[in-house]
């Protein structure tokens, strides 16, 4: 590891754990609870996780008023809440790159805009997190990324260095949270970017295509 980047900080949903298939399964049954039919390609709706529980509502019903879309974010939640790490897991190579960031005694953390009531379960439930130095959720905080608090809350925490830190996450918000904090920014192409993205243009310090790419610096 450079000996300029001494700690980590990971994004969950996109960058850590694959929770795509839980959260599509769970917009289907909400689509289908208001009757409702349509049918959503796992792989084309992959996009959406990381725009958020609005933007997967949003992208189902068409311009509901803010009331409306409101009772639906919390009925989706609440859906998605019953099926937690039912088909979620970690990306391939997570696991051996959290392992040896333990091994060489470097902390690491989570920064997330996952509600903790979600967040939490799925973490705990996940043996190779239960290491995480910090598990910080937008919701703890009152302001999710791209605001830096979060990821300072979490230095904070791990009494750890932000500018000696990196954050690795698979959106724009992330990379602008990492910035603003002072922390080094990296992007995890094998997480949920939309086809409109464009994280050549995020200016991040990394960008890396496999976890075991982290491992060199």
């Amino acid at each position: 590891m450079s000996p300029d980047i001494r700690s980590v900080l990971f994004d969950l949903d996109g960058t850590l754990m694959d929770t795509a298939v839980d959260m599509i399964h769970a917009l289907m049954q909400l689509a289908e609870n208001h009757g409702i039919d349509h049918q959503l390609n796992v792989i084309e709706y992959r996009q959406y996780i990381s725009k958020g529980a609005v933007a997967l509502v949003k992208s189902v019903f068409d311009n509901p008023s803010p009331e409306l879309l409101e009772q639906l974010r919390l009925e989706y939640l609440e859906i998605y809440q019953q099926q937690l790490n039912t088909h979620s897991q970690l990306f391939d190579g997570i696991s051996e790159l959290l392992a040896n960031l333990d091994n060489n005694s470097i902390p690491w953390g989570i920064v997330t805009n996952k509600p903790s009531w979600l967040a939490k379960p799925i973490v705990e439930n996940t043996t190779e997190l239960n290491s995480s130095k910090a598990l910080v959720c937008a919701d703890e905080m009152g302001v999710a990324k791209p605001d830096p608090k979060p990821l300072l809350h979490a230095a904070e925490v791990m009494q750890i260095n932000p500018a000696q830190t990196l954050y690795l996450g698979d959106a724009k918000s992330d990379v602008d949270a990492a910035h603003a904090a002072g922390m080094q920014s990296a992007i995890a192409m094998w997480g949920y970017l939309a086809p409109e993205d464009k994280p050549d243009e995020w200016l991040a310090h990394f960008r890396f295509t496999n976890p075991k790419e982290l491992k060199p610096i």
